[in-house]
């Protein structure tokens, strides 16, 4: 059994708030879907991580560099066009919206 952490940001109002997750994991048992068992959200990356239910310190500054590296521009290696068929395109126009709900 082991903990996993995430954090991620969004703008909203011209403030930086930090979404934090964490995730039980059960890794021995080969698929088992993991589950949130704390979920915090706030502008001060302790107060969410203490929201989410997250006190280890060492844990918190692993975050806290996950988010900083994550802030860093990013080089796209490459960009992919896919194109969609006929078929698919009409299927969606036609059944996709009431399928998919």
């Amino acid at each position: 059994m082991e903990h996993v952490y995430t954090v991620h940001t969004k703008i909203i109002q011209d403030k930086t708030y930090y979404f934090v997750k964490k995730i039980l994991a059960l890794p021995e048992y080969k698929g088992l879907a993991e589950v949130v068992v704390g979920y915090g959200m706030h502008t001060d990356l302790e107060k969410a991580c203490s929201i989410a239910g997250i006190v280890d310190v060492e844990s918190i500054k692993l975050l806290l560099h996950e988010q900083k590296e994550s802030e860093k521009p990013k080089k796209v290696i490459e960009k992919r066009t896919i194109q969609i068929s006929d078929t698919v395109n009409r299927w969606l126009a036609e059944r996709g919206a009431e399928v998919l709900n």
